[in-house]
């Protein structure tokens, strides 16, 4: 069985990779990014910094389940020396700036709560206005942010994040216990517009993230209103994660212990950001207690989905059509294409071997459990 497991684990690590948008994507999103931020430094009366934030930022952006939709590319626009602007002025400037781009002003969609969203071919752009937190003289080395938030009646009122410092922190959890060599998976920033990390190879963790999401994006789909949101199954992703490195014993071990890091007080749940304690992600289950009961039973499905039932099943065929109806059709035909050639030539290679415990084939250097595969024209896939 622990053979399976590992197998298993080969599969969904191919099926994350094909979940993950290509350079060719990632670029066109870059390009307009920077495109975007010099816009914005070039017109706005303030010093302007430009980041990048959000699944792209993390390394966890996960592509449409219909190929042909759009993927996100989120920044922050950071004014410095904006802490004195009412909210409404300040989420102002920044849109103002973008409608004087005849262009921009065409991609704009409705004003967000927080954001200004541009539509592009095969991705959206939001841009979140932003000043430094602290009205006097912002703490050394603090990174954290003043956004704004417009309600239902029109009013802007002061929101704070830190999603610099979730990042760091982010990046901390993903390489604990599992050596990354930052220098080498990260672009190197520039002042004004900070790169968006180029992300050579991702992590273990980066990459269930990544299948967490297409797994809900599916079971939602259609109700993506009430679906867990991004940032609470990454972020309770990152607390769970111990460093494992076959996909299917970390994503066990997040599974098993993501409702741990999850507090529920005098009725009151909280998942609170790692960098800055005011801020709830869980703040909408407290008013809305859907949120909160399709996430517990989104985690009892997930584990089932894509860890549980496929060891209960033989022969690849049958694994592979159980993944298709959980995490899509085109990335499982790409990935189990991968797979077979990968099962092709570890045969060819005499590093196939058969499992006494009629596991199946595994891929693998020889052990005494092991009987070795002689060669023949089927691959057992």
């Amino acid at each position: 069985m622990e053979h399976k497991k590992q197998e298993l684990g080969r599969i969904l690590d191919l099926i994350a990779d094909e979940l993950n948008i290509t350079p060719t994507m990632m670029d066109k999103a870059v390009s307009s990014y920077e495109a975007v931020g010099k816009w914005l430094g070039e017109g706005i009366d303030y010093k302007v910094t430009i980041k990048p934030q959000g699944s792209m930022n993390l390394g966890t952006v996960v592509r449409p389940i219909d190929e042909d939709d759009d993927y996100d590319m989120d920044l922050v626009c950071l004014l410095e020396g904006g802490q004195n602007l009412i909210p409404k002025s300040l989420k102002g400037l920044v849109g103002n700036r973008l409608k004087e781009h005849e262009i921009y002003k065409q991609k704009l969609e409705k004003e967000g709560k927080r954001c200004w969203t541009m539509s592009y071919d095969g991705f959206h752009m939001d841009i979140l206005p932003s000043s430094p937190q602290y009205t006097k003289a912002q703490p050394f080395g603090s990174t954290s942010i003043r956004l704004t938030h417009k309600l239902e009646n029109g009013e802007y009122i002061n929101k704070y994040s830190n999603p610099e410092a979730y990042h760091d922190w982010f990046v901390d959890r993903m390489t604990n216990d599992h050596p990354i060599n930052k220098s080498g998976v990260f672009s190197e920033r520039a002042t004004k517009i900070e790169k968006v990390p180029t992300y050579k190879r991702r992590t273990t963790l980066q990459k269930a993230i990544q299948l967490l999401k297409r797994h809900r994006d599916i079971m939602f789909l259609g109700n993506s209103d009430d679906a867990p949101i991004s940032i609470i199954i990454t972020t309770l992703a990152a607390y769970s994660y111990k460093g494992e490195s076959n996909i299917y014993d970390a994503l066990m071990s997040i599974l098993d212990n993501m409702q741990n890091h999850i507090e529920y007080n005098n009725g009151e749940y909280k998942i609170l950001n790692p960098v800055m304690q005011e801020e709830n992600f869980a703040d909408k289950w407290n008013e809305k207690p859907q949120k909160a009961d399709n996430f517990f039973r989104w985690l009892t499905t997930v584990k089932k989905d894509i860890l549980e039932s496929p060891l209960k099943l033989s022969g690849i065929d049958e694994i592979g059509e159980a993944l298709k109806q959980c995490l899509g059709e085109k990335p499982i035909n790409r990935a189990l294409n991968k797979y077979g050639e990968e099962m092709r030539t570890a045969r060819e290679n005499n590093r196939l071997y058969v499992d006494g415990g009629k596991n199946g084939l595994v891929n693998t250097t020889a052990a005494s459990s092991l009987l070795k595969v002689k060669g023949h024209t089927f691959f057992g896939i």
